[in-house]
């Protein structure tokens, strides 16, 4: 039951770090996931974004803190091997070289767009080639999207005309740009961080992946985390790490579990029942997450992809189309069109984000998994600020992982975010007032227009009616100040043997989405990682932790996976 490494989830983080560290066959690994399996075919289907989303078998729900007006909103996130890159939007959106950069300002050594650059560059198979800013040779395949509709196009000129470049790749510049989304897929399938890392990681004799198994806290000696306890079958079971434990499960879980392990702020432990073992005070503090609108409209004639999706049998048969071709509305993901740009003249970078697709749901909200396309034409628009300055927490509230954590999103808490939320609702407007669009009789109809005519009810409805970004991060916050929760090798200050690695160690929003930035991130950790393995002496751990004895073998029946 001893590893030299233990992986804690197998997202974007924990399946590259299978994958590479694994490799070479030197080191043992072993990989546990909360979730079940990931073969479900619909995992595959880029379209099926829409129907995973509220599957109970794939994801898990998160209750926020009431705030506003009492809105309490429910964020969902994978529960299954990959875990939220099995289920999420498919963007392959990398963000700006000034976020980075701007990140080794602050002091965060090494943490900059180039080195990011050279992973991605390592990381990507791009169907528009390799070149100075993308590669062509890597395991991740990126397609852009290729169904036609007269919609998009459309939109795109609209925006060119209101001074946002149409550019190829949206990867491919820190301007102002519009593009038609690059996904990671592969002749029209998902490309998950599971099935691009895990799945040849677990063909190695050196990798044990254990599914259904939760991790309940890491398990310490002294200030050296020697293991971690995980809850299998009904069962507490413990197993040692000879190296490093590392965990990967996301900004909302892995705050969590160094909670429960006794690693955070020492109030927020003795409230909920848990030992103190490392103080490190902003565990769980430094939340992240975009707040938009979402704007739905009707269009003219038969335009868009609404006819092909607004019945059953419908659906049907662009599902049965798909399986041909594997083309057209159903191999893309959650939208067509991505633009980057600023809303506000005076920020020095790009201060928006904006998502377009030719499908409406206005009777229903796609990002709650209750997809129900509208019976005429149609279109959905989401736009937010890229780089929030509100800042949220997530926290325990009991010793065990069934315990309802507490998230307080605290979003349009800064008057920046307020402000430049208004500037992107005008800018929207100016858009979609276009000649190319108002040629397709376009009109809102979800917000309602009389629901923002003022300052005061834009900024209303985007608190208590908004639209998350999905882009939670910053909960286990890297930096040099001696309380930031990770140094710039991603390891838990306070503790030898244990690194997050995962979204919620970036100081912000890296200005795009999360699941790239996160795939580079895990890629250098794995260098840093088998770095200072090949430099130093490591004492095996043989000794029985002091919390309690290890399970033996035979106790273990969770599904396991090679």
């Amino acid at each position: 039951m001893s590893y030299d490494y233990i992986i804690v989830g197998t997202g974007a983080g924990g399946s590259v770090l299978a994958d590479r560290l694994s490799a070479d066959g030197k080191h043992s690994v072993l990989v546990l996931e909360a979730g079940g399996s990931d073969r479900n075919p619909m995992n595959l289907v880029p379209k099926g974004f829409y129907f995973t989303m509220q599957n109970p078998k794939m994801t898990k729900r998160y209750n926020t803190e009431p705030f506003g007006d009492g809105t309490v909103e429910v964020w969902q996130r994978g529960w299954v091997t990959g875990g939220s890159t099995t289920i999420n939007g498919l963007v392959w959106n990398r963000g700006s070289a000034s976020t980075y950069d701007a990140w080794e300002a602050a002091g965060i050594h090494g943490w900059n767009f180039q080195r990011f650059l050279e992973a991605w560059k390592q990381i990507e198979n791009h169907d528009l080639g390799g070149n100075a800013f993308r590669g062509s040779k890597g395991p991740v395949n990126i397609e852009v999207a290729q169904a036609k509709n007269e919609v998009s196009p459309a939109f795109m000129q609209a925006s060119a005309d209101a001074g946002i470049d149409i550019v190829e790749d949206m990867n491919s510049t820190g301007d102002d740009r519009i593009a038609i989304v690059s996904s990671n897929t592969r002749r029209g399938l998902r490309r998950s961080a599971s099935t691009t890392f895990l799945r040849r990681a677990r063909r190695r004799r050196n990798v044990t992946v254990l599914n259904h198994a939760e991790v309940t806290r890491v398990l310490l000696s002294g200030r050296r985390a020697i293991g971690v306890e995980a809850e299998i079958d009904g069962k507490l079971v413990q197993f040692l790490a000879d190296r490093e434990v590392m965990i990967c499960g996301g900004a909302l879980e892995s705050p969590l579990l160094l909670e429960r392990s006794g690693i955070g702020d020492p109030a927020v432990l003795q409230a909920a029942g848990v030992e103190q073992r490392v103080n490190s005070p902003r565990v769980g503090t430094n939340l992240s997450e975009h707040r938009g609108i979402m704007f739905q409209y009707q269009l003219d004639g038969k335009v868009g992809f609404n006819h092909q999706l607004n019945s059953i049998v419908k659906q049907l048969t662009s599902g049965a189309k798909f399986l041909l071709n594997r083309k057209g509305v159903i191999s893309i993901g959650g939208y067509d069109v991505l633009g980057m740009f600023r809303s506000d003249p005076d920020s020095e970078d790009v201060d928006t984000q904006l998502f377009f697709t030719p499908i409406s749901t206005a009777g229903s909200n796609p990002l709650d998994g209750t997809m129900k396309v509208d019976s005429f034409s149609g279109a959905m628009l989401i736009a937010y600020p890229i780089d929030p300055t509100s800042r949220g927490s997530i926290h325990i509230t009991g010793p065990r992982p069934s315990d309802t954590p507490s998230i307080v999103p605290n979003y349009l808490s800064t008057e920046h975010d307020r402000d430049l939320l208004l500037k992107i609702v005008r800018k929207v407007r100016q858009i979609v007032d276009a000649p190319q669009l108002q040629a397709l009789g376009i009109r809102q109809i979800q917000p309602e227009p009389n629901e923002l005519t003022t300052d005061e009810q834009i900024l209303d409805y985007s608190l208590n009616k908004g639209a998350a970004g999905y882009h939670t991060l910053g909960t286990c916050r890297i930096g040099p100040d001696p309380e930031d929760v990770v140094d710039e090798r991603l390891r838990v200050r306070g503790v030898d043997g244990l690194r997050v690695v995962d979204a919620s160690v970036f100081p912000a929003q890296p200005a795009g989405n999360n699941n790239a930035p996160t795939i580079a991130a895990a890629w250098i950790a794995a260098d840093m990682i088998l770095e200072d393995a090949s430099s130093e002496t490591v004492d095996l751990v043989r000794d029985v932790p002091a919390e309690g004895k290890v399970a033996p073998g035979p106790a273990v029946s969770a599904e396991r996976e090679r």
